[in-house]
């Protein structure tokens, strides 16, 4: 299943510090799921919870939709993919401001490494039709990658590889340090938007289906059905999960009348996935061919996207380069942390040289970011945060901690800023095949991340006012397209 990520980086003095931030109910992710209801959208958990029962409703993978020109149809409304893609974005901000207590500082937005000019451009005006014309667009290997060098030192000239494969696509690339520190693309990214962490769970789902003889079972559309479909996927995910640390799983298969459980091995999974992977390596094998680079020319083959935690994949890439392969702790989260990094540096950098103005006073303005011209949002001073899920990095500032002036009361003789709400919005996602996607829920398992230390500092004068986000039907009319003449709207597919 496709996820969406989210980091904060807190800006403390000239050093940087990022830390996950949590979308889900009990990780730190949420589905990248979008759920149109009466009058808003939902994203993530509330999404997937709702697509249960309204499958139609349900939208899944918007971040392969990008660029095709076809508006996607639901409840007789049409959305460009793009617009998902931004309405995601605001949910997330919306999210942050609404448990941070303040706006962000700066956004920034990861990408695949493959996007050429025009699927960015569809994107960066869909944001800022959303209210955020100046966001940070960043691709998700070079992203990941900073996160990395922040922790393992990379020398001048160093080059390593980026084998990427998230929840929707796969992304390969080779990023160079140079000696002042910047990060280059060598050679042509490479990817495949048809393959990720979704479709193997598609054919976990259907192996386990097959293996119960059940594969004609729960398809009759009752709600009981429907519910034991969901868990039943929700089950071949966590298994597939397990298989990473794990030699066996057991799925038990609870579908109209019959009782099954199958038993999966590490070594039928590999069999089952093995093709698949193939791809990914000889795709990455493409990305080397840069004519001043070989395999034996990177460091390492850095491994991110939480699907990339499968053993075999490992195994194969090193076999086939004779490389390390370096797996962080947190794949879903380096590519977010890595963004929020990268923005938040540069607004530090930003801080040096910004004149003082009117809305910003010489205290803060030597020591926070400051918002800019004024737009329909707009960002307060503080920290940076980072969303990354397949599709998504952000980075807001949040001024609660380390340094940052806190929000929680005015200085004296000015007026309390208004507290943004937040939208009861989640991430986004497509319909099922064979409702075999229909009744997907997010996974149940994870550790909440650590908050940073909050410093007591004394209130500094902020003047610029946090907004109040728009009311959700306010949000979702925006959202749809104006019906003009145009492809013929076709339903979501998986």
């Amino acid at each position: 299943m496709s996820r969406t990520a989210a980091a904060i980086a807190r800006i403390a003095g000239d050093r940087v510090e990022t830390e996950p931030f949590r979308l889900g109910r009990h990780t730190d992710t949420a589905p990248s799921a979008a759920f149109v209801a009466d009058g808003e959208l939902l994203f993530g958990d509330a999404a997937e919870r709702r697509g249960i029962w309204q499958p139609d409703r349900l939208i899944r993978d918007v971040k392969r939709r990008i660029g095709d020109g076809v508006p996607i149809l639901v409840a007789d409304q049409r959305f460009s993919p793009e617009k998902l893609f931004a309405a995601t974005v605001a949910w997330v901000i919306d999210t942050v401001v609404e448990r941070e207590g303040a706006s962000p500082a700066a956004v920034c937005v990861t990408v695949p490494v493959t996007w050429g000019a025009h699927r960015t451009s569809l994107v960066r005006a869909a944001l800022a039709r959303e209210g955020w014309s100046d966001v940070d667009v960043l691709s998700e290997p070079e992203a990941a990658v900073r996160h990395y060098v922040s922790e393992h030192p990379l020398a001048p000239g160093s080059a390593i590889g980026v084998y990427d494969l998230g929840g929707g696509t796969f992304d390969a690339a080779i990023m160079r340090r140079r000696d002042d520190g910047d990060l280059d693309v060598l050679g042509t990214p490479r990817g495949l938007d048809d393959f990720g962490g979704a479709d193997i769970d598609d054919l976990v789902f259907r192996h386990v289906l097959a293996s119960a003889d059940a594969a004609g079972e729960g398809r009759s559309g009752s709600e009981s059905e429907r519910l034991a479909l969901s868990t039943l996927r929700r089950d071949c995910v966590d298994a597939k999960e397990a298989l990473s640390f794990d030699s066996e799983a057991v799925v038990p298969v609870l579908l109209g009348s019959r009782r099954h459980t199958v038993r999966i091995v590490r070594s039928e999974f590999e069999s089952l996935v093995g093709e698949h992977i193939a791809r990914t390596i000889a795709v990455f094998a493409d990305a080397l061919t840069d004519p001043d680079l070989t395999a034996t020319g990177i460091e390492a083959i850095l491994l991110t996207g939480g699907s990339s935690r499968i053993p075999r994949i490992a195994q194969m890439l090193s076999e086939a380069f004779e490389r390390p392969t370096l797996v962080d702790t947190d794949p879903k989260a380096t590519v977010a942390r890595g963004a929020a990094r990268l923005t938040a540096q540069r607004h530090l950098v930003e801080e040096t040289v910004e004149p003082e103005t009117d809305a910003a006073p010489a205290a803060a303005a030597a020591s926070f970011p400051v918002a800019r011209a004024p737009r329909r949002r707009r960002f307060a001073v503080g920290p940076a945060l980072a969303v990354a899920g397949g599709a998504l990095v952000l980075v807001a500032g949040i001024g609660l901690s380390l340094g940052l002036p806190t929000l929680s009361s005015p200085p004296e003789g000015s007026e309390p800023s208004p507290t943004p709400a937040s939208t009861s919005s989640q991430p986004t996602a497509d319909n099922v095949e064979l409702r075999l996607r229909e009744a997907d829920v997010a996974s149940s398992s994870g550790a909440e991340a650590p908050s940073a230390p909050v410093a007591q500092t004394e209130p500094l004068p902020v003047e610029t006012p946090l907004l109040t986000p728009a009311p959700a039907s306010d949000r979702i009319q925006n959202l749809q397209d104006p019906l003009d003449e145009g492809p013929n709207p076709t339903e979501a597919q998986p």
